[in-house]
This record gives structure tokens, C-alpha cells and sequence, in this order.
């Protein structure tokens, strides 16, 4: 029998998540994103609600923000409060850049404000750089800081020295772009994330853990297609440090429901995802070759619980549990 790692649940008394959606911005350089704003909102409703993990008085949104102060403010809050979990989520543009100006040295990853211009150095002079979020993370010592960013090239957050064994979940590669369009109110990221939070996984643990998250959003950003574009949205990037993607930031909404009629069709859907993913060719032959191993492996677990009896109505565990 496998036997999954323990999820670790926050300390609701002394966690944190401060969350920030640049949405409009003043230079033509950079197009207006409505659904950041939402995505912020409805992130704050499902870290908080019946199924989220977090007290709603400590979590703190930020909406089109105007200077860095907006954005690191909140943090330089949370300083003496001893927490047990930071979580920073942050949507919008991203710009990348190198400090020399030039292009030439190895390129740094900019948050956007309302004035931001994306246009050579006006992006370090008007856009904020990943690293300040990193550096006052750790000067809070919290047990575990968590940073998730849904922008473009996300990814270059992962070379920042200054992320020290901060957890870093991100949209997209550091060459790529995000898709900003899943809904009218969703980004492609977090409305994907929004759904894993809403649907949950049948023969997943309890708890959502942030590994969960990474592998199930690695297979179904990928196979999804963004709206109005036609093109599948990136696959996202993980930089963990010893157990930190063991932490769960939400209650499992289906758990329990692996042998029932919804939970079968959910599970059976995720692995003809898995199956289709595994069938790019383009992709490197190890990932693959696991990716296909992976789909036949739970199309062989769908087999042989779909021979057993379906549990009456009532009785797979909740998930309202603690």
C-alpha cells in the first residue's frame, strides 16, 4: 500500500496571506487586466470560507496598487507577530529586466504598479522587484513563507538569490507569458487554482496541500485552453525547500468521494488529461515516459475500484472536518 507524506495545516492563529491584483494601469504599454482584481477577491473567499484555512482578519488585500508601498506595506505589518505561514499571492503583469540596463546580465523579474511602463529601464525604475517581496518575507521569520505569482516570465523568481527556502509556486516559465483569459473573471492561473480549491480531488488527501497543487495544475494548465485565444495555457513552475509543498492552505472538498459516480468521472477526466499530456511530443522523453506511466497507473486504479461496490449515498467522509 503507498502511503502519501502528511500534509501540515496551518496555525490559523498566526498565519498570514496578503494578496495583490494590479489591474489598471496608466501607460499604454500595458493593457488592463479586470480579471486580476476578481481573481484577488474570490482567492480571499476560498482561503477564508467554509473550506479555507485562514482567520478573514489576516488576510489582506491589495488592489491596483500604486507604489511599492502598497504592495510590501502590508508585510512590513505582520513584523513582530511571530507567524507560522506567510502567504504572498500576487497577479497582474510582469516585467523582466537586467539591473545593468543593457540586457546583458542575468535578467530580474519586476511586479507591476499603476504607473508601471514596460519599456527598458523604465521597468526597473517604475515596477517592483521580486527580490524586495523575498527579502521582507524572511526578515519576518515565519515558519513557512509562501510566494505564488500568476505573471509573465513568474519563473525568473526562481534564479532570485534572495528567495532563501521561501516556497515558490509560479504561472509560467521564466521565458513565457501568462494567459490572462480562462474567464471573464478569472486569470488562467488562479481561475484554474479557484477550481482545484472548488472541486477538490477524490482520492486526494484531506487537505490540498501545495504539492497537490503543483501536480494537479502542472497536468490541467496545460491540456486547458485559454478563452479567446485557442492557445493551452503554460505549465507552472515549483522551487520547494525540504517538506515545504506538504502545506495545506485548504480543506479537500472531495474528500472521501473516490468510489462514487462524481468522484470516478472527476478521477477518470484528470487521467485522460494526464494521458494527453504525456502524448506531446515536444515534451523531454523522461517526463514523458511518467506522464504516460502515470495516466496507465490511474486508469488501472479506476479499473479495479469501478469492479467494487458503489459506497450508499452519505457514507464517504466529509470533508467539513478538521
Amino acid at each position: 500500500m503507498r502511503m502519501s507524506w502528511p500534509t501540515r495545516v496551518i496555525d490559523r492563529e498566526s498565519s498570514w496571506a496578503v494578496l495583490v491584483g494590479a489591474s489598471e494601469y496608466l501607460s499604454s504599454t500595458l493593457e488592463a487586466i479586470p480579471q486580476a482584481e476578481t481573481s484577488v477577491a474570490d482567492l480571499q473567499r476560498a482561503l477564508t470560507g467554509p473550506r479555507g484555512l485562514f482567520r478573514d482578519e489576516r488576510v489582506v488585500t491589495v488592489t491596483n496598487p500604486k507604489s511599492a508601498e502598497d504592495i510590501l506595506g502590508p508585510l512590513d505589518q505582520i513584523a513582530g507577530q511571530q507567524p507560522d505561514v506567510v502567504l504572498f499571492y500576487y497577479v497582474g503583469h510582469g516585467m523582466q529586466e537586467s539591473l545593468d540596463g543593457g540586457g546583458r546580465g542575468l535578467m530580474e523579474l519586476f511586479l507591476t504598479l499603476h504607473g508601471s511602463v514596460d519599456d527598458g529601464a523604465d521597468r526597473i525604475r517604475t515596477g517592483v522587484p521580486v527580490n524586495s517581496v523575498f527579502s521582507r518575507l524572511r526578515s519576518l521569520r515565519a515558519n513557512q513563507p509562501v510566494v505564488v505569482l500568476d505573471c509573465c516570465f513568474a519563473g525568473r523568481a526562481l534564479e532570485d538569490r534572495s528567495a532563501g527556502d521561501i516556497h515558490v509556486l509560479c504561472a509560467t516559465g521564466k521565458t513565457t507569458r501568462a494567459r490572462y483569459a480562462l474567464t471573464d473573471r478569472h486569470t488562467g492561473f488562479t481561475g484554474a487554482l479557484l477550481q482545484l480549491f472548488e472541486q477538490g480531488v477524490p482520492d486526494g488527501p484531506r487537505h490540498i496541500d501545495l504539492n497537490t497543487v503543483f501536480h494537479r495544475l502542472s497536468v490541467i494548465l496545460p491540456t486547458t485552453t485559454a478563452a479567446g485565444s485557442g492557445k493551452l495555457l503554460p505549465k507552472p513552475r515549483q522551487r520547494t525547500t525540504d517538506h515545504s509543498g506538504s502545506l495545506a492552505l485548504v480543506r479537500n472538498p472531495a474528500f472521501g468521494t473516490a468510489h462514487t459516480p462524481e468522484g470516478m468521472a472527476a478521477r477518470a477526466e484528470f487521467a485522460r488529461r494526464v494521458a494527453d499530456r504525456g502524448g506531446v511530443q515536444t515534451l523531454p522523453a523522461g517526463e514523458q515516459r511518467m506522464l504516460l506511466a502515470h495516466a496507465t497507473e490511474l486508469f488501472e486504479s479506476l479499473a479495479t475500484d469501478s469492479m467494487k461496490p458503489t459506497p450508499p449515498p452519505g457514507e464517504h467522509n466529509s470533508a467539513s472536518a478538521p
